[in-house]
This record gives C-alpha cells, sequence and structure tokens, in this order.
C-alpha cells in the first residue's frame, strides 16, 4: 500500500459521491453535472488523445459517452473509475481506478490526467489506491494495466505499482501493452 485510500463510503455507487481520498486527493464516483466541462477539456488534449484507441482526442459528445459508461459500470459492477480532484485546489485532475475489460475476461486499473496534473505523481497516487481497492475490499487476485505500445509515461506508472510486463499485442485497433500485478506480490511490496 503505498498511499491507502482514507474514506470507504458503503453507498460507493451512488453518483456524484466522494468515494474515497487519498492523501493529496479526493476520488469521485463520476457525475455529469461536477465533471463534464473539465473532462471533456482534458480528453479533448491531443497529449491524452493520441493514446487513446481511436488515436486522437474526444469530442465533447465522445466524452459524455464515456462518462456514461463510467457511471454504468459503477452501476453493473459496483467499483470503477474516480473522477480525480485536487484536494488543495479542487481543481479536477483526471480519472483513474479500476474498468472490467469485458474481452478479456479481466479488471484493468485505468488513468489519464490533465496536462497541469502530470509530472506530479497523482497518478501513482491515484492507481496506488485502486489497486488497495481492489486487492483489499473488491478481493481480486489480479489486476492489469493497458497502454499503447511507445506510451512510457503509462508504463512507467504501472512498472512504479509493481506491475511487470506480459505481453505486446494487437487490440481494439492499437498496438498494446499488457501489465499485471497480482494479490500476493502487491501486499509484499
Amino acid at each position: 500500500m503505498l498511499f491507502g485510500i482514507a474514506v470507504y463510503p458503503k453507498e460507493a455507487g451512488s453518483n456524484g459521491m466522494l468515494w474515497g481520498e487519498t492523501v493529496r486527493l479526493y476520488l469521485y464516483v463520476p457525475d455529469m453535472e461536477r465533471d463534464l466541462d473539465a473532462h471533456a477539456e482534458m480528453m479533448k488534449d491531443e497529449g491524452v488523445g493520441r493514446w487513446l484507441p481511436k488515436g486522437a482526442g474526444y469530442t465533447r459528445e465522445e466524452t459524455e459517452r464515456f462518462i456514461r459508461y463510467f457511471m454504468k459500470h459503477w452501476q453493473e459492477f459496483g467499483y470503477g473509475a474516480w473522477a480525480v480532484y485536487s484536494k488543495q485546489t479542487g481543481q479536477f485532475l483526471g480519472h483513474c481506478g479500476l474498468n472490467v475489460v469485458q474481452d478479456m475476461g479481466v479488471t484493468e486499473v485505468l488513468y489519464a490526467f490533465s496536462k497541469e496534473a502530470r509530472g506530479k505523481g497523482y497518478c501513482t497516487e491515484a492507481a496506488s489506491a485502486a489497486l488497495d481497492w481492489a486487492f483489499g475490499d473488491l478481493g481480486l487476485d489480479t489486476v492489469i494495466g493497458l497502454a499503447k505500445q511507445g506510451n512510457e509515461p503509462s508504463t512507467a506508472v504501472m512498472k512504479r505499482l509493481g506491475m511487470t510486463y506480459q505481453s505486446s499485442f494487437e487490440w481494439r485497433g492499437m498496438h498494446a501493452v499488457r501489465y499485471e500485478i497480482n494479490r500476493t506480490t502487491y501486499t509484499q511490496k
């Protein structure tokens, strides 16, 4: 456990509520009204978009569908990705959390952060909280990380989390890499 989660609300599927917090971050269940504008601004950035399967930033409408997917995921699985905000400034920083990759039958840790939030350790902090939750309360045995080949910042986060490289493959129209960590390895860190 690198950062830990300070709050575990029992009604964690309620949209828009504070789900938990880390040392520097608030983790919210996604909410369209609160998150759409800032999320759309981040997702249209080519620094984010080039690493998405389509290779370009999202339109506002695509971002809205993306947030709706996150909200539905929470309802369907009881866990998902968070909207991540700074405790210090209240600013939206990005999203991070857990996602069931249905075509693989596994859960991944996923993340994307705004240009202003990169390089400050927020991603590793939030992703560590996601793994704490995955291997703690959720009792998952394995979590994977997926990234477009060449996305060194993303794979660097996976390595800091203790994930190890598994394979390179074609997935959803892109050259991808897969990293993985299991509960035993994570809890021994």
